[in-house]
């Protein structure tokens, strides 16, 4: 088993360490329906699927109990796939044994990895000229034509309307053929942890920290953000290293390692800790190593004194086989509580004195057994409450002291649901518990000694529901949670009930909420996973001699399905809305050489995504090399073949190019294996095969190891125009693989969707269509499939509501007439067979007086105020693009009633339509 390959010309070399594969045996939720946050066109395209329902067992969120026992093992989280049941883990390999057995752990296995140098091919980089063939379609009408893509074109059919995404380096936006593009959304999966915090008194939050590792505990406490991070920009070592960043007036200051960044260091491997204080802190870590010499068991709980230039004094040992502490501090006292061997919670004091620490006693408060989290505390006066929760059972443990931690005694939890997670502050506990197959937040308020609960219940049901975090906040009590990747805040209002929660965070990708109360202003620390920007980053994606290897191969491959530019460059379907998820990494290495490091995990995390987002099509140009044997080539191996497989069962058409291989290894790489996608194989650009040979790559051929016909169709791979990305941003060039068949057949997909918007959600119709209309459909083989696919024909029959354009055309003005009092705005819609970097709006009266011009805006903003082939016509793009009139003249004036004539006009024609205003 070897890599996962970005399907260009390349060779393979060794691979480094592998993460591995946790699979969990069950997920211990069933939600009802009605809680699960679906996307609209989501769930339509579900139902519409073979999976017939908006979500099945497979979308629910993970087990947040199973996976915080793996963080507590000593295993790092990378990602998470709910359709597998499973997450990707970096840990050590002597770890593995504890982990396999664990009992909800279903089995284990390495993660496909590997890191290759790439060869830039040698080809001729050509010049920006006018078309070779055609005025529209330039250099790119060969590619094209052999598809029949232009003749449906020629209907005025370009995609509009369907989404596609794409898994692959990234995109470089700034490219001409992307001045027009519809970009519906992109995601970085392979840069670092960012950690944000969002502001009260402000609304909104702000990025700070950027690009750690696998970031862990983000909090504020006073003037220090502390935080556990992997390797930094500035340590490239996979220890794990507690740092500090000090607040600024300008927000907080680059973080400061706290514990040494060495392996084989007994401190060298940070998994919890806590903090008290403002200016100064005081501090407990649990630290251990990662060197067989020392003992990956290992676990010290050590204590410092952080003063405000960011030294630490004691470092000292306090005790062993001991972690995740919580401490409290009131004036100079330190209590502190912790779990020991597991199954304990321990209790300490000590008295401050400057800069030293005097512990005066180690007291077992809580011995249930099992596996505790992290215990949590509350004080009020001399009254003390503890609880920890047994992670194996979901069941909270409580004992109290009434003599300032003098003794302790055992009190029940007033929880009865399974708790999944939970904090406490002053007489108050907050529980995230699973009943009824739903996660639910339930409030306990005490009397002051715990003797007696009132509670509440938060009416507001989510599908998963981890990492509570309770402040009192001037006297206000609010709490923060996540929820599937996104952070939500409720508040306890005058009725001591809580309000609906409300979320603070956009995306799926915001972990590890934890609040700080700032002089009665509430801030929210919390990491974002990646980013939404997936071009390229010196500070993300390391050392490039021209800025712009990193997302080339990315943005070859989207320019193919969705580029524009006129008379030079067209793709197949370039009205159609674009998805990125960034899932490989380049980085540069020596001249014309770079190095690839791609996951399998990363690359099933992105197909979730992409598949959640709503997008109709997923475009894959990368394969997992010599990872898998021929023999596991049969669609189930592969954890990203089954992932690409239900992803086809929830309705998206995957189309996955079928690698490039020499003939000694012939054969399709994984996901292309996969059982319900569309695999595409590769010709020249006169339809003949791109063959293999023992010194050069080709088009990898079929059938799978399990007897299937791959790949089912083929398109240009060898010969293939494609865009560069240069610091000129003026060349193209003509370059080779697989990679580049792909995206056209993605493209020609996105016209079928658009003439057949019924085939939605149905991958099997399209796949069928495409292979009906191909050219080798009567005599299929394993080298070409069923040949060249004949977009026309795909498309046929048109359905009797189809409306074709040649030409750029003024649509109908609604409402009209436009009554003025009932309706703010009367719409022009139109569309575009061409773009136009000139398109206006006048309006007229029969006489010929012009009322008002109106300059259209591109809906996505470029510097040539381009505005791309398409169709517009709904009331958020046209009021986006200010295609509307409010019947006032420029100065402000009602104008009249009557007979208006509105023009439309483009930088190569005019066109008109009539609407009535009445007043």
């Amino acid at each position: 088993m070897k890599s996962i390959i970005s399907i260009a010309l390349f060779v393979s070399l060794g691979i480094a360490a592998e993460p591995y594969w946790v699979y969990f045996k069950d997920k211990i939720q069933n939600t009802a329906p009605g809680i699960m946050r679906v996307l609209p066109e989501t769930g339509m395209r579900r139902t519409a699927s073979a999976l017939g329902f908006q979500y099945a067992e497979e979308d629910l969120p993970l087990n947040p109990l199973y996976i915080r026992l793996l963080e507590i093992s000593g295993a790092r989280i990378r990602t998470r796939s709910r359709w597998l049941n499973a997450v990707s883990v970096e840990t050590d390999s002597l770890l593995l044994p504890g982990l396999r057995n664990m009992s909800f752990v279903r089995s284990l296995e390495p993660v496909a990895c590997t890191q290759l140098n790439i060869s830039q091919p040698d080809d001729t980089k050509i010049q920006k000229k006018e078309s070779i063939d055609s005025a529209f379609f330039g250099p790119t009408y060969h590619q094209l034509a052999l598809l029949n893509i232009p003749a449906v074109h020629n209907l005025g059919i370009f995609g509009n309307g369907v989404k596609i995404g794409f898994l692959d380096t990234g995109l470089h936006k700034k490219h001409p053929v992307f001045n027009t593009l519809k970009l519906g959304a992109e995601h970085d999966f392979i840069t670092g942890d960012d950690i944000v915090v969002w502001s009260e008194s402000e609304g909104s939050y702000e990025s700070f920290i950027h690009n750690y590792e696998i970031v862990q505990q983000p909090e504020i406490h006073g003037q220090w953000l502390l935080f556990i991070s992997d390797s930094t920009p500035e340590n490239s070592q996979s220890a794990r290293v507690l740092f500090a960043s000090r607040r600024t007036s300008s927000g907080w200051s680059d973080p400061i390692p706290l514990t040494p960044a060495v392996l084989s260091d007994r401190q060298g491997v940070v998994r919890s800790y806590a903090a008290s204080g403002d200016s100064s802190l005081v501090l407990l870590w649990e630290a251990g190593s990662a060197g067989s010499d020392y003992g990956l068991t290992a676990r010290d709980l050590r204590w410092a004194v952080l003063n405000y230039e960011g030294q630490a004094f004691g470092k000292s040992l306090l005790d062993t086989d001991s972690r995740n502490p919580f401490i409290l501090t009131r004036n100079d006292t330190t209590f502190l509580f912790y779990v020991k061997n597991d199954g304990n919670v321990y209790f300490n004091k000590a008295v401050r004195t400057g800069t030293s620490l005097a512990w005066q006693l180690s007291l077992q408060v809580i011995s249930p057994g099992g596996i505790l989290d992290q215990p949590k505390a509350s004080l009020s006066g001399d009254t003390i409450i503890v609880s920890a929760l047994d992670l194996t059972q979901g069941r909270l443990f409580l004992a109290r002291s009434l003599n300032a931690g003098a003794s302790f005694t055992a009190i029940s939890s007033p929880a009865s649901g399974r708790v999944v997670a939970f904090d406490m502050v002053n007489n108050n506990l907050l529980c995230a518990e699973i009943s009824s197959g739903e996660y639910n937040l339930v409030s306990y308020e005490t009397d002051g000694a715990g003797t007696s609960w009132t509670s509440y219940k938060h009416p507001v049901p989510f599908a998963v529901i981890d990492n509570v975090d309770l402040i009192d906040d001037e006297g206000a009590l609010k709490a923060v949670f996540e929820s599937a990747g996104q952070v939500f805040m409720t508040k306890r209002n005058s009725q001591a009930n809580w309000d609906a929660p409300s979320p603070l965070s956009p995306d799926g990708f915001s972990n590890l909420p934890s609040a700080f109360s700032n002089s009665g202003n509430l801030e929210i620390v919390w990491l974002e996973r990646g980013d939404g920007d997936t071009d390229y980053d010196p500070l993300e994606d390391g050392i490039d001699v021209n800025n712009y290897t990193h997302p080339a191969h990315g943005s070859r491959t989207a320019a193919l399905a969705v580029g524009y530019q006129g008379s030079r460059y067209i793709g197949a379907s370039p009205a159609a809305e674009l998805y990125v998820a960034k899932t490989e990494k380049h980085v540069n290495k020596y001249g014309l050489t770079y190095e690839i490091q791609s996951e399998e995990d990363i690359w099933i995390e992105g197909l979730e995504w992409l598949e959640r987002e709503g997008v109709d099509i997923v475009n894959s140009s990368l394969a997992y090399g010599e990872w898998y044997e021929y023999s596991e080539r049969n669609g189930l191996t592969s954890p990203a073949s089954r992932a690409a497989t239900m992803a086809a069962e929830r309705g998206v058409l995957v189309v996955n190019a079928a690698g490039n291989v020499k003939s000694a290894s012939p054969y399709i790489i994984p996901p292309a294996d996969a059982k319900g996608i569309l695999t595409v194989g590769g010709v020249d650009t006169l339809g003949s095969w791109w063959p293999q040979t023992p010194s050069s790559m080709g088009s990898a051929v079929g059938p799978t190891s399990d007897g299937r016909l791959k790949p089912e169709l083929v398109a240009p791979a060898s010969g293939v125009y494609v865009i560069n990305i240069d610091d000129s941003l003026s060349l193209y060039f003509y370059n080779s693989g697989t990679s580049y068949a792909a995206p056209l057949i993605s493209g020609t997909a996105a016209l079928m969707l658009e003439a057949h918007p019924e085939y939605r959600g149905n991958p099997d119709t399209i796949i069928s269509l495409l292979e009906r209309s191909a050219t080798m459909y009567a005599s299929p083989n394993d080298t070409l499939g069923y040949g060249i696919p004949d977009a026309y024909r795909a498309i046929e029959p048109l359905p009797d509501t189809a409306d074709t354009f040649s030409r750029n055309e003024f649509l109908a003005p609604y409402p009209n007439p436009f009554y003025a009092a009932a309706s703010a705005r009367v719409y022009f819609p139109f569309r575009l067979n061409k773009a136009s970097t000139f398109v206006k709006i006048r309006i007229y009266t029969l006489n010929g007086e012009l009322v008002i011009e109106k300059e259209l805006e591109p809906l996505e903003p470029n510097d040539f105020k381009e505005i791309g082939v398409g169709v517009y016509t709904t009331q958020t793009e046209l009021d986006n693009m200010g295609a509307f009139w409010d019947g006032l003249t420029p100065k402000g004036m009602p104008a009249a009633s009557g007979l208006y004539l509105a023009v439309l006009h483009t930088s190569t024609d005019a066109h008109t339509a009539k609407f009535v205003l009445l007043r």
